[in-house]
């Protein structure tokens, strides 16, 4: 199978999982193509795939408006290949906040007018060294700020990679 990746990081984490996703695959002998849809170079083709993975993260409430004019501009072909939308955050990585990560993603999907066959809520990370003043503010008073330590001074991954790796071999597998 040829698998389509493409995301949209702000962090890295987004990308660092999405590599993850593409280094599952190609193990278990799938093609994998990444994208990363803030390249404007072109030459991508979507029919030319077999399923897609299209990921990004949600900063201040919304995914990354380069994603969402990705998968707008493409829906129609995106609509017609099985997909999977990973959609990463740290309200993802708590129960009580969980649903507020589906929320995110519902309101990308309507944007976007994209219905992937598969969605996944995934816990990003905290990487305090890549935050201005405004995010560490946001963060340490929302509602989040129970979850993360006050301090903000080293990166948490909140990341469950075996529970990623089963999710991709079972998307595979569909």
């Amino acid at each position: 199978m040829r698998y389509l990746i493409a995301y949209a990081t702000t962090e890295g984490q987004t990308e660092k999982i999405s590599k993850f996703i593409g280094a599952t695959l190609s193990g278990e002998g799938h093609e994998v193509r990444f994208h990363n849809v803030s390249d404007l170079s072109g030459g991508l083709s979507i029919p030319d795939f077999d399923k897609t993975i299209i990921a990004g993260s949600v900063h201040s409430a919304r995914h990354q408006p380069d994603l969402e004019l990705f998968v707008f501009a493409n829906r129609g072909s995106l609509n017609e290949l099985p997909g999977l939308f990973v959609s990463v955050s740290l309200a993802a990585a708590f129960q009580d906040t969980r649903e507020e990560a589906g929320e995110y993603v519902d309101t990308f999907l309507q944007a976007a007018s994209w219905k992937p066959t598969e969605i996944a809520l995934i816990a990003g990370a905290v990487k305090p060294g890549s935050y201005d003043w405004f995010e560490k503010s946001a963060l340490l008073e929302g509602d989040l700020a129970d979850h993360v330590n006050k301090e903000l001074q080293t990166t948490r991954e909140f990341t469950d990679w075996d529970a990623l790796s089963r999710l991709v071999s079972d998307f595979a597998k569909a």
